[in-house]
């Protein structure tokens, strides 16, 4: 594994709960964070006994060029990032207070790849929640998944949760196998 620089900030730590028996990892980005924390609070998560964490992770942006001294510019543009990144977990962090989920919430620094499994890892979680991008196969070939690699990586079991295909936004309709057309 390439080494990354470590930073680790917890957003949102959880102090109130006790008897937790599960821990639920889920990696949130900008494209999936609404359909993978829809899909998790309606299918997966046990108010009772789940401690939630929320990962999100920020790529560190190399310079353009070998001989530019952008450091200012990536410093401006990484808090930037950072700022955004804190306010996407605070977001899905509030959404889960109404349920009195044991919540935490940790920005990530680095290669998400990497940095994922290296605080799933940490945090012993049991599950790792993640979304898909649906990158074709010639992108996935060049870029990477990092829903791949967190499958074939991960010390626990994983759950890549797709987008519907019917919903550019991501989002999941629930039918009950129940309802009955009237006649």
């Amino acid at each position: 594994m390439p080494n990354s620089q470590i930073i680790d900030e917890s957003i949102h730590p959880d102090s109130h709960h006790k008897d937790l028996k599960r821990i639920v990892a889920i990696s949130i980005d900008e494209g999936s964070a609404e359909y993978v924390f829809d899909w998790a609070i309606n299918n997966f998560i046990n108010p009772a006994s789940d401690l939630v964490v929320f990962l999100n992770c920020r790529q560190v942006d190399a310079p353009i060029a070998p001989y530019i001294n952008p450091t200012n510019f990536i410093e401006e543009f990484d808090d930037k990032k950072k700022l955004k990144s804190h306010h996407l977990l605070k977001t899905y962090a509030d959404k889960l207070k109404p349920f009195n989920i044991a919540i935490r919430a940790i920005a990530l620094l680095g290669d998400p790849k990497v940095e994922i499994i290296r605080k799933v890892t940490e945090l012993k979680a049991d599950v790792l929640l993640l979304g898909s991008r649906q990158l074709g196969s010639v992108k996935r070939a060049l870029l990477g998944s990092v829903s791949d690699y967190c499958s074939h990586n991960s010390p626990c079991t994983v759950i890549i949760i797709k987008a519907h295909p019917e919903h550019p936004e991501g989002k999941h309709e629930y039918k009950s196998i129940f309802h009955r057309k009237s006649a």
